[in-house]
């Protein structure tokens, strides 16, 4: 029997550990999103307002600089100046139908953590796709992953006429009742960073204004 390719062992290494930071990455952000929308709430209100959620911290990511306010910040323990190798946000972003808000979740590290969902697509997705084909958001296509590898239920919605696609995959709901942020996509920034975003499916419907709404809201961030 022949040997297994090492270069393909390594190359299957990495598929699995980016799939595992994703999954990661979703499940804190769902917990920290409910954080943060609880602090706007609470400012809704007028109540008194928490110090710890009023400052603004400087947060290098990268090379690149962000001023944050700090109630934007999921996780309490981010909520400080310096460098750091991720920082989580819950964006209220007008992605909704009807161009409502509604939240997304952002994880942003440095380049090369991760790969892109379009990346993705080409090395890992397009070997896993069954043979249906569902309909969804006009311009994109949706695959259902064949059930193996832990993605039964899962479909990839990408535009297959663009050379640099939108690509996002969405998880069926683990419980019935409300939107949940089930579709994540990871892209490269303009400022070499890359993000991780987990959002609701009805923002599939927005897709065309996705990268653009994203990038105009963090560049009130960049200094």
């Amino acid at each position: 029997m022949s040997k297994a390719n090492p270069a393909r062992q390594v190359e299957t290494e990495n598929v699995f550990y980016t799939l595992a930071v994703l999954t990661l990455i979703v499940a804190m952000l769902g917990l920290g999103g409910a954080y943060a929308v609880g602090a706007w709430l609470d400012a809704a209100r007028e109540e008194p307002a928490n110090p710890a959620l009023t400052a603004t911290h400087l947060v290098t990511i990268g090379a690149q600089h962000y001023v944050v306010p700090a109630a934007l910040m999921s996780d309490p323990i981010q909520r400080r100046d310096g460098f750091s190798d991720r920082l989580d946000m819950a964006l209220a972003l007008p992605l909704g139908a009807g161009g409502r808000l509604t939240m997304v979740d952002v994880t942003i590290m440095p380049r090369g953590r991760i790969r892109t969902s379009a990346n993705l697509l080409d090395s890992v997705y397009l070997r896993q796709f069954a043979n249906a084909q569902l309909q969804g958001p006009p311009g994109l296509v949706g695959k259902p992953l064949a059930g193996d590898a832990g993605t039964v239920g899962e479909t990839v919605w990408y535009d297959p006429l663009s050379p640099t696609p939108f690509v996002a995959k969405c998880a069926v709901p683990v419980a019935m009742g409300g939107e949940q942020k089930t579709c994540i996509r990871t892209v490269q920034l303009s400022d070499r960073n890359t993000a991780v975003f987990a959002f609701e499916p009805s923002v599939l419907d927005n897709w065309r204004r996705f990268d653009e709404t994203v990038e105009s809201w963090l560049a009130g961030l960049r200094k």
